[in-house]
């Protein structure tokens, strides 16, 4: 039997929210022949996921595990609760940082946070499996960043591209020597301008694709243009109102073969396209967003939590523009209501993500709430 077939009947046996999902379309797993029949499943979009666990907490139903069996639960914006089934490479990033030239000789400063977000430990656990030594820095704190990569002679890094960028030039700055010659970088998009960048400071970059919920989706390998569709995933590119596959540009819909969290036809939200001559294997990367939220900074800021925050900080009324200036992502929030300083910190903690906060007198009502004016 096929591993994906294998893995949906567990997984329909087990899941009752993906067996509810089935049957109300009348898929039977035991009789599927190829994995594009599922495609009459309507997609599951990622914005769902928080009005589906809040109905069932934590999880919606759609874990197979009970709570008390997992290895971790973190919490995304959105709300959205993540399990974590076992205390090894769950999200599948070795694959990833492999193909990037990650080695157990390799001292990783890994970037991510640690504290409830999973990113750190999605990296940290697929470091340890490849054998590689981590050192947990998590975000932030740009000079002790750079003291433990001078004195523990670090050799290779993983978080966003702006970051590192930040770090090596901290570092040129104060004449600190580093040893960095390999990154690899999710969460935040990599320019040519920064590849370029890196390259001339000696440090080789690789990028990849993925998502709190899902893990490791693609990432780049240099065996061919753009990047590798995950061995653990299957991805299908659908039209955002109809889930209908498309052999074009359309949203990332996922089916990850994880045992524990199933998700099954997942839209993500994100766009992308086939490369050519590579349908089902390659994508270009991420090129655009559907529906409601953005991705700031490597962290999803979701309408309709903002408009909640935002309400409660006597804020109805406002708009939230992202830009993306010399590679760094940034979120400007309009405001007519001046708000002060304990209200800004209090959006800033929900949503994980630090605006700059401007007066106007007036907002362009006929526009959403958080508008994306990067240039994918």
């Amino acid at each position: 039997m096929e591993r994906w077939k294998s893995f949906l009947i567990d997984a329909y046996e087990q899941s009752p929210a993906l067996r509810e999902r089935l049957d109300a379309e009348h898929i039977n797993p035991y009789e599927l022949e190829t994995i594009e029949q599922l495609s009459r499943l309507p997609v599951l979009k990622k914005e769902q996921l928080p009005f589906l666990q809040k109905h069932q907490l934590p999880f919606g139903n759609i874990v197979t595990r009970r709570p008390n069996e997992l290895a971790r639960i973190f919490m995304s914006p959105g709300p959205i609760y993540d399990p974590q089934g076992e205390d090894q490479d769950e999200w599948g990033f070795s694959e990833a940082l492999q193909a990037a030239g990650f080695t157990k000789e390799d001292i990783v400063q890994n970037t991510f946070s640690y504290h409830l977000s999973p990113a750190g430990f999605m990296f940290d656990t697929a470091l340890r499996r490849i054998g590689a030594t981590v050192v947990p820095a998590g975000p932030g704190n740009r000079e002790l960043q750079v003291q433990l990569m001078s004195d523990l002679q670090v050799t290779g890094y993983v978080g966003t591209p702006s970051f590192l960028l930040t770090l090596l030039q901290y570092a040129e700055e104060k004449g600190i020597s580093l040893a960095v010659k390999k990154a690899f970088f999710t969460a935040e998009k990599l320019t040519e301008q920064m590849r370029l960048q890196f390259m001339a400071k000696g440090v080789d970059v690789y990028e990849g694709y993925g998502t709190a919920d899902c893990g490791c989706i693609a990432f780049e390998d240099r065996q061919g243009p753009g990047l590798k569709v995950s061995s653990r995933a299957i991805v299908q590119l659908c039209d955002p109102m109809t889930g209908e596959l498309l052999h074009e540009e359309g949203e990332i819909v996922v089916t990850i073969l994880d045992r524990t969290y199933p998700l099954i036809r997942f839209g993500t939200g994100d766009v992308s396209r086939w490369v050519d001559d590579y349908e089902g294997e390659r994508i270009v990367g991420v090129i655009g967003r559907v529906g409601t939220s953005v991705k700031v900074k490597g962290m999803f800021v979701h309408e309709q939590q903002l408009k909640q925050i935002m309400n409660e900080v006597g804020c109805s009324s406002f708009q939230a523009v992202v830009t993306n200036e010399n590679g760094y992502d940034q979120l400007t929030i309009y405001i007519q209501n001046e708000i002060d300083e304990q209200a800004k910190q209090k959006v800033k903690n929900v949503i994980r993500v630090t605006p700059t906060f401007v007066h106007v007198d007036q907002l362009h009502k006929e526009e959403r709430y958080i508008v994306d004016k990067r240039k994918w």
